[in-house]
């Protein structure tokens, strides 16, 4: 996750999606598809937040990746994770925060 703090390129955006599904892995109580749903959507926000410049080629790329998450989400998540994910601000809270 430490890979987040610094996206400047889409190669990099791809991975942090990559990792934004694998954080959501776990073995409690599974969150349900609007929990994922939530869950992606504010993680793709606080990507683009995260970036000095965001522009519409990394939102595209980002969205292009959103059932990738919800479904990584779904079948490997759990609702502790997901509602941690959204209690956070930054790419950098959830980092030090969701583990």
């Amino acid at each position: 996750m430490r890979r987040l703090r610094s996206l400047a390129t889409a190669p990099s955006l791809v991975l942090a999606l990559v990792a934004a599904s694998t954080l959501v892995a776990g073995c409690a109580k599974k969150p349900s598809q609007d929990q994922c749903e939530a869950f992606a959507e504010h993680f793709i926000e606080l990507l683009q937040e995260s970036r000095e410049k965001p522009n519409s080629r990394i939102r595209k790329l980002a969205e292009d990746k959103h059932d990738e998450i919800v479904t990584a989400c779904v079948s490997e998540g759990s609702v502790e994770e997901v509602e941690c994910v959204l209690a956070q601000s930054s790419i950098g809270e959830v980092e030090a925060n969701c583990k």
